[in-house]
């Protein structure tokens, strides 16, 4: 009972996405140490020492996720969300100021930013919205008007502390949801020549002053755009920390330069090598292998997701994950990008490689939510269920039988959404706590007498 139990988890964990972000924090701390070796702060007070920190309360904290089933989230999606939008706005009145924005609220001897806590309610919250109603056909018009409320309000709160980098990436976050519910083909045509009209107006009919006058933007936020293609020709430190990033990336060439021997980062030329340049200082020292690996690694990370998605038995796991998966996907996308002088320079951070608590969390949070979808698909049965073709006796895999038996259902059947079960499983007959109970006492009924699952 105890091994059945063991390999009915081990089937359904997914290594890949537990282990590529652990080893990307890993590579986050080796960085953060190189960083921190090369300025005045003591080892105590240094980025390494608090990243650290960070990083082992989060794996800590996050883990008790696995004990419990994340439709749980249903609940609490809607007071999630209203907690968020309160905290945006304490922002504005309580916030600390720093680097010309206000975006973090004081706890102490630490910082917390809102608007990362807002990125993953807003996702939990338009899952839910979407996974309560049928859209057979797609969305239309008017299924739009509410989410995209949900989506507007903490995005010109986060626009007006002024962080065009983060409102920018809540949009991007929650985009792909609405293309996995389905759009129709006139509200796509719709949208798409909205998202035109509103390019060439901004960019080519002079609405940058519409919206410099009533300070929707600011006027950095123009230089940014104007010179991140000609760094060069900048007068500012604009263009300069663009030259600086592509520098240090290009001196790291095939092996780099080697741990704590970047030139760039420690002379002090890299601007801001533990938090949004953090992807450049690794260049540097590591070079193409290094920068190839944390590619590699991301890319497992989201090939594991994307599988659980293909998994999920229901909608709101499946919607949950996709916003989930995007939310680190652009995060990591507009980094880079930025380094490699592609994007402009935006204030947004590598998920677990850049220094930041907030940003750490809500990482692990993000990928925990995922393992947990995993999971719960075939771990948290409340009924039980028939033998499968395929079952797990004495650690031997049997052959599958020329009459198969009738496979357990997987999932409440949804007439909108495909057969949710696979031909053959592991035969979870119980749910997966309880089975763990029932392993620490002694069996009422021989290990081999059926009635004892039941």
């Amino acid at each position: 009972m105890k091994r059945l139990g063991f390999e009915r988890v081990k089937e359904n964990f997914s290594l890949p996405l537990a282990l590529a972000p652990l080893a990307l924090i890993a590579i986050g701390l080796i960085n953060l140490y190189s960083v921190s070796s090369g300025v005045g702060d003591s080892f105590e007070s240094s980025h390494f020492t608090k990243q650290l920190g960070f990083a082992t309360l989060g794996i800590v904290g996050l883990t008790f996720i696995f004990l419990f089933d994340y439709r749980r989230v249903k609940t609490i999606a809607w007071a999630l969300f209203v907690i968020s939008i309160i905290l945006l706005v304490m922002v504005r009145f309580f916030g600390v100021h720093a680097g010309g924005a206000t975006r973090w609220l004081p706890l102490g001897p630490f910082r917390f930013q809102p608007s990362e806590l807002t990125k993953v309610s807003l996702v939990f919250l338009l899952a839910h919205w979407f996974a309560k109603r049928s859209y057979p056909q797609g969305l239309d018009f008017k299924d739009l008007i509410f989410p995209l409320i949900f989506a507007l309000i903490p995005f010109v709160l986060i626009l007006k502390q002024p962080d065009l980098g983060t409102a920018l990436h809540l949009l991007l976050t929650v985009t792909p949801l609405f293309f996995f519910v389905r759009l129709r083909p006139r509200v796509l045509v719709a949208l798409v020549s909205l998202l035109l009209t509103a390019t060439v107006w901004i960019f080519c009919l002079g609405g940058q002053n519409f919206l410099l006058e009533r300070k929707i933007i600011k006027p950095y936020h123009l230089d940014r755009f104007k010179y991140y293609l000609a760094p060069e020709e900048s007068p500012n430190d604009q263009g300069w920390q663009i030259i600086q990033a592509k520098s240090a990336i290009g001196s790291g060439q095939i092996l780099g330069q080697g741990f704590r021997e970047g030139s760039q980062q420690k002379y002090g030329f890299l601007p801001a090598p533990e938090t949004d340049f953090a992807f450049a200082a690794l260049a540097e020292e590591w070079g193409f292998v290094g920068a190839s690996l944390i590619l590699l690694l991301f890319f497992s990370l989201f090939w594991s997701a994307l599988g659980v998605v293909r998994r999920s038995g229901e909608s709101f796991g499946a919607y949950l994950t996709v916003g989930l998966i995007s939310l680190i996907f652009w995060q990591m996308t507009i980094n880079i990008a930025m380094v490699l002088g592609i994007f402009p320079v935006v204030g947004i951070p590598l998920p677990f490689i850049s220094y930041g608590g907030s940003s750490l969390f809500i990482s692990l949070l993000s990928v925990a939510v995922i393992a947990n979808v995993g999971l719960n698909r075939y771990v948290f049965q409340e009924e039980a269920v028939k033998p499968n073709p395929e079952v797990w006796e004495r650690g031997v895999t049997q052959p599958k039988p020329p009459v198969a038996e009738p496979v357990r259902r997987l999932a409440p059947l949804n007439p909108d959404e495909p057969e949710p079960y696979p031909d053959h499983r592991l035969p979870h007959r119980e749910p997966w706590l309880k089975f763990l109970v029932k392993t620490f006492r002694p069996p009422i009924f021989p290990p081999d007498d059926p009635s004892s699952f039941n």
